[in-house]
């Protein structure tokens, strides 16, 4: 939020510059109409979900409220994909968002349940619903403050086309003459509202980065590769032309790309697991969230939860931790490793897993 408040103010513009900037910049304005614009979209989204979910809550036990229930959770990924290029637009800098490919799931109930246990649902869907006090707290601001300063500016027409006083205590312009004193208190003003404007859409920004970027620390790039085809046992080794589901890990990718997978007989307990959650597994124990091994994998956390449970399920193991223990005790991790996405070059025992 600093970084980004100080981006609004750069040290190396002026002082003159950092004040007046605003009056003939854009995007303040654009940014002062996007603040506007929050409380109708705020209010759309609040009737929505609340009628949406108030009416799928009722027939829950029912296939109807099931279905209306996933529609809403799926509206509101959509909305808030449209809420972050929104952002990004009025911010200059896009919004990642997430990945929100599910992978492994057939039936709706296991869809909807991917999505229940997602984060990235709910910090979105209540991104949504603050829209409209947020909207309202917005709204106000600009209105008031645009008002004050457009009233100040266009004093003198208003006695002149009205006829009437502007009553501000002791001083009571009664003549478009006398009214021309309130002009440069006017354009102070409109500074000062455009200002607002900036910093408030800022934070808002910031906000929005928040509960719709993606959880991740270490990103990959805006336009990750198209994720390969993956298929369960036996151990099939990777072929050259095969893309990785992300460049987040270049030594994991490049180790699967040339290096030839463990075999079952070498590691039986991994036997069970599918080419992908053998994945999952070693990004697990080279010490990733599960945020970040969704933008590794290029799936919804909610998918990496499934696959970190059943992880632990086949592995007969109770929790992170164990993960961590059993691939130190297979040597698929080694000391002094870095997490992953933080080497620079290839690393051979990413390799044996395949």
């Amino acid at each position: 939020m600093i970084t980004a408040l100080s981006a609004l103010y750069p040290p190396e513009r002026s002082a003159a510059g950092r004040i007046f900037r605003p009056v003939i910049d854009p995007r303040y304005y654009l940014r002062a109409l996007y603040l506007l614009l929050i409380f109708p979209r705020g209010v759309a989204y609040f009737v929505f979900f609340v009628t949406a979910f108030a009416f799928g809550g009722a027939l829950a036990w029912t296939f109807v409220g099931f279905g209306v229930l996933f529609l809403a959770m799926y509206i509101s990924l959509r909305l808030g994909d449209l809420e972050a290029l929104l952002v990004g637009a009025v911010s200059g800098t896009p919004v990642r968002r997430p990945p929100q490919r599910l992978e492994g799931v057939t039936s709706l109930r296991q869809k909807v349940w991917a999505r229940v246990i997602d984060p990235t649902t709910w910090t979105g869907l209540l991104y949504l619903l603050l829209q409209f006090p947020i909207g309202i707290a917005a709204m106000v601001t600009m209105v008031a403050t645009f008002s004050v300063a457009g009233s100040l500016l266009g004093a003198p027409l208003i006695v002149l086309a009205t006829d009437e006083q502007i009553n501000l205590g002791p001083f009571t312009p009664d003549t478009p003459a006398e009214a021309l004193a309130l002009v440069p208190l006017g354009a102070v003003a409109w500074v000062v509202a455009l200002h607002v404007a900036g910093v408030a859409s800022t934070l808002h920004t910031g906000w929005a980065r928040l509960m719709l970027g993606s959880r991740a620390r270490r990103r990959p790039p805006a336009d990750p590769p198209a994720t390969r085809t993956l298929e369960p046992p036996p151990f099939n080794p990777p072929t050259a032309t095969e893309a990785p589901p992300s460049e987040a890990l270049p030594e994991a990718a490049e180790a699967r790309a040339h290096a030839p997978p463990a075999a079952p007989d070498d590691y039986p307990e991994l036997a069970e697991l599918t080419l992908r959650e053998r994945e999952v597994l070693l990004l697990l124990a080279r010490g990733l969230s599960n945020a970040e091994i969704a933008e590794v994998c290029f799936i919804s956390e909610g998918t990496v939860k499934t696959h970190v449970k059943r992880i632990l399920s086949k592995l007969d193991l109770h929790d992170r931790t164990q993960v961590v223990v059993f691939a130190y005790e297979y040597g698929l991790v080694e000391p002094g490793m870095r997490p992953a996405g933080l080497r620079a070059r290839s690393d051979p025992v990413s390799s044996r897993l395949g």
